[in-house]
C-alpha cells in the first residue's frame, strides 16, 4: 500500500495534541468537581462511569479524526486496467547533427539552440507522439514514435556530431529514414520537422520529399543558423579550416530548406519558433486517434471514510442510563 498525498500525514500531530488536551481537561474537570464538596457528596456531583465508557468517549473522536486524515492521504493498493483514447499528431523530428551545426553564430551553437527548440516542443506536447531522426552524411532513427517524452529528452540530450559516423550533410538521407518511421500511423496526423542549417552535400531531395507527400506527411522546416554564419570550433581550441589554412565560416542556407516546404521558420536564439509551425500543421491536418491501455493504482480512501462515518454514527447514538 502507498499513499498518494503523504503530506497530509502531518495532521496526525494536531490530532494527537487535541487528544492529550482532552485527557487533561477531563482529569481537571473531575478534580475540580471533587474539590467543590465533601466526600459524601462526590457520588451525586461526579457519578462514576464505567471505565470503558469513559475511554470510548475520548477514543472514538480520536479514531474518527485519524481515519479522516487517512482519507486525505489517499491510500492506494491494487491496480485498475484502463483504456483511454489519445488524440494527437505523430511527429518525427529530423535533427541535423553534422559538424557545421557546431557553428557559433547562434550561442552557444546551432546544435544547442536546435536542441532547445525541440525540448520546448516536447515540453508543450500533449497527446502527440514524437520520434527523433539524427542525420549528417547518413541518417539514423534514434527514437521511434513515443509518448514517453522523458525518453525522447534523454535521447535528444545525447545527440552530437559523433552520433552519426558518416560526415557531411544529407537531407535526402533524413527524408528516407523518416518515411518508414510513420508506418502504422494515421496519414492525416503525420508531421516531419526538419531542423538544420540547410547545408546539403548529397542532393536527391525531390524523390524523398515526393514519397513523404504521397504518404500524407506534412513537412515543416526550422533553420538553425544565420546567413552571416559563424566559425566551427574543434577540440583543443582550433577551428575548421580549408585546404589553404583559412578558417572556414559556415553560413546557413535557407534556400535548401525552403525547397522542402513553405512552412519554414528561423529558430530564435532561445529556440522559439517550432510551436507555431506545429499548431499550423495541427490546424491543417487531422490528428490521429489511438487507444492506450494503462494500469493505475486504485484509490481506497472509501474504506477509512466508511469507518469514520460508522464511528460518527456510534458517537451520535443516545447512551442508555445517561443523566440529564
Amino acid at each position: 500500500m502507498i499513499v498518494a498525498d503523504p503530506a497530509y500525514g502531518w495532521l496526525v500531530i494536531p490530532v494527537i495534541v487535541a487528544f492529550l488536551l482532552a485527557l487533561r481537561a477531563e482529569r481537571n474537570r473531575r478534580n475540580d468537581l471533587l474539590r467543590l464538596a465533601e466526600p459524601q457528596f462526590h457520588a451525586p456531583l461526579a457519578p462514576e462511569q464505567p471505565a470503558g465508557r469513559r475511554w470510548a468517549s475520548l477514543l472514538l473522536p480520536l479514531l474518527c479524526m485519524l481515519l479522516l486524515v487517512a482519507v486525505l492521504m489517499r491510500p492506494q493498493w491494487g491496480t485498475i486496467e484502463e483504456q483511454e483514447t489519445i488524440v494527437g499528431l505523430d511527429i518525427i523530428v529530423a535533427l541535423d547533427v553534422s559538424r557545421s551545426m557546431l557553428a557559433d553564430d547562434l550561442v552557444p551553437s546551432r546544435l544547442a539552440v536546435a536542441k532547445k527548440g525541440v525540448t520546448q516542443l516536447l515540453d508543450k506536447a500533449a497527446g502527440d507522439r514524437i520520434g527523433l531522426v539524427a542525420f549528417a552524411g547518413s541518417a539514423f532513427l534514434v527514437c521511434p514514435l513515443t509518448a514517453d517524452y522523458a525518453l525522447a529528452r534523454q535521447m535528444l540530450a545525447e545527440l552530437d556530431p559523433d552520433s552519426i559516423p558518416k560526415g557531411g550533410s544529407s537531407l535526402a538521407a533524413a527524408l528516407t529514414e523518416a518515411q518508414p518511421a510513420f508506418r502504422g500511423t494515421s496519414p492525416g496526423g503525420r508531421v516531419l520537422v526538419v531542423v538544420s542549417d540547410g547545408e546539403d552535400h548529397a542532393g536527391g531531395i525531390a524523390s524523398g520529399l515526393e514519397r513523404l507527400r504521397r504518404d500524407g506527411v506534412t513537412v515543416i522546416a526550422a533553420q538553425a543558423g544565420t546567413p552571416e554564419g559563424g566559425v566551427i570550433p574543434l577540440p583543443g581550441g582550433d577551428f575548421v579550416k580549408d585546404r589553404a589554412g583559412a578558417v572556414v565560416k559556415s553560413r546557413a542556407t535557407p534556400d535548401t530548406l525552403q525547397r522542402l516546404t513553405t512552412a519554414f521558420i528561423s529558430l530564435n536564439a532561445d529556440g522559439n519558433g517550432l510551436k507555431p509551425l506545429i499548431e499550423r500543421a495541427r490546424a491543417k491536418g487531422r490528428e490521429s486517434a489511438r487507444q492506450r491501455h494503462r494500469q493505475r493504482l486504485a484509490d481506497r480512501f472509501q474504506y477509512p471514510l466508511a469507518a469514520a462515518l460508522v464511528l460518527c454514527t456510534i458517537m451520535l447514538l443516545p447512551r442508555s442510563g445517561r443523566r440529564p
